[in-house]
């Protein structure tokens, strides 16, 4: 084995301990706040992962870890927030600029659009409140325009499935 390869190795194996030995009780500190058990996972390994990004010369302790924990923690509440007033503006639009339907119907989308994943929402706004063709959604998403049409094809699907039965019928006006 090469000296690099040692060291790289041997940062490896650091890596592996440290998530062993800290990762269930980064994962309790941040699981209480959160009270998501798939996000508080996520959150735990993405502090493990910025231990292991930031290269210290000395593994972390749990101190360390925890302080890290804290400013996760700070940052989801802030998206969370972000995300909120997101979900309010979308609702104020949904009531407010939705042509041809009633005030109801307009409430009821915005209910809709908010349940949905954050990645169907945006596809869906993208297309409908902002009018992009698939070409266009495509550049915005940074992606071919062929998986844009899929991305929107499994969004509307969502809200489809999300809809209350009423708002999928056909309006005769």
């Amino acid at each position: 084995m090469s000296g690099e390869s040692t060291m790289l190795a041997a940062k490896e194996q650091a890596f592996i301990d440290l998530h062993t030995q800290h990762s269930a009780r980064v994962y309790r500190y941040i699981a209480c706040p959160i009270s998501d058990r798939h996000r508080a996972e996520d959150l735990a390994a993405d502090v493990v992962r910025i231990a292991w990004e930031k290269q210290l010369a000395e593994p972390p302790g749990i101190g360390w870890l925890l302080a890290t924990a804290r400013h996760v923690i700070g940052n989801e509440y802030r998206g969370r927030r972000r995300a909120q007033e997101l979900v309010e503006r979308l609702k104020d639009e949904a009531r407010s600029q939705v042509p041809g339907t009633n005030a109801e119907e307009r409430a009821a989308v915005a209910d809709v659009l908010v349940g949905l994943r954050e990645r169907d929402r945006e596809v869906l706004m993208l297309s409908y409140w902002d009018e992009l063709t698939t070409a266009e959604l495509a550049q915005t998403l940074g992606c071919s325009p062929s998986a844009a049409a899929v991305r929107l094809r499994r969004a509307r699907r969502a809200f489809a499935k999300a809809a209350p039965s009423h708002l999928m019928t056909e309006r005769k006006d």
